[in-house]
């Protein structure tokens, strides 16, 4: 069944260049989501169990506690904060290509030829990890051909998120028409805005469900706020483009993934995998 925004949802996207869609990302994808990041999540777990780092891979704790337990055993060792390349294979093709978020895209975007922007992150959110602390930024200052080039990003939690436990904020009506220059934050390393223009933003802070989708331009400044609680914040954050107007920053290992018109041009897992043969493992 086709998920169809109202036209009140796009109205107020167009407006304020972000929309809190409620109960639109099916269970199925929720749970293929967790899927992903447990595979990615086993895998640096037995890196730290062949360093010696831990003696017990505590298989028996959930999805929420397990990364953030094991990490204090090991010491609190620094890993890769944003997995990319680590997350490429069939059940992230199959993410990406999920009907449902392509319908929310193809909506959004006014557009059924929709491009799969090869930019996305599974966010393991660790309290007491200040390194994490994505600071107020706008996506495009991490793909700037993007400018002057619609961008949806799409953030889902992978459970309810509050300001307690690092949910967004967003700053509707500042520097949403203009990409702005970017500074690496001190802190955290990550890219985001200088202070000054930092300073002058209004936060609204999303509080979401699972199932719910935070959609917004690539313009929108945006952060996460700290984890206070004693669970990992979960999240996936992907993005699209039109196909006609795809970015090079987002063709590098984006792919066609819905096209009425010449649907033959969808691109194959296969063809997909093929553009990350070069890009080793643990790459950002």
């Amino acid at each position: 069944m086709k998920v169809r925004l109202s036209e009140e949802q796009l109205r107020f996207y167009k407006r304020h260049h972000y929309v809190h869609l409620k109960h639109v990302v099916p269970e199925p994808a929720l749970v293929l989501a967790e899927r992903i990041i447990s595979k990615w999540v086993d895998e640096l777990v037995e890196s730290w169990y062949e360093r010696k780092l831990i003696t017990d891979k505590k298989q028996e704790l959930d999805f929420q506690h397990r990364l953030v337990q094991l990490w204090h055993d090991a010491g609190k060792p620094k890993y890769g904060r944003s997995p990319r390349r680590d997350l490429v294979g069939r059940d992230m093709y199959d993410f990406l290509k999920n009907p449902a978020l392509l319908d929310i895209a193809e909506q959004l975007l006014e557009t059924d030829e929709v491009s799969v922007h090869g930019i996305f992150n599974a966010r393991p959110k660790l309290p007491d990890q200040k390194w994490t602390d994505t600071p107020w930024h706008q996506d495009a200052q991490y793909y700037r051909d993007a400018e002057n080039t619609h961008v949806v990003s799409i953030w889902m939690p992978l459970q309810r998120v509050t300001e307690y436990n690092s949910c967004l904020q967003v700053a509707p009506g500042f520097f949403d028409q203009t990409l702005l220059d970017g500074v690496i934050d001190e802190e955290t390393n990550f890219l985001g805005l200088k202070r000054e223009d930092a300073a002058k933003l209004v936060a609204l802070s999303v509080e979401m469900e699972p199932g719910d989708a935070l959609c917004f331009t690539q313009l929108l400044p945006h952060r996460a706020l700290p984890n206070k609680s004693d669970a990992v914040r979960w999240s996936m954050d992907i993005r699209y483009e039109a196909t006609a107007l795809a970015t090079e920053s987002g063709k590098a290992q984006g792919f066609i993934a819905r096209s009425a018109v010449q649907p033959e041009n969808e691109a194959s897992y296969e063809q997909w995998l093929s553009q990350w043969t070069e890009i080793p493992a643990g790459s950002y």
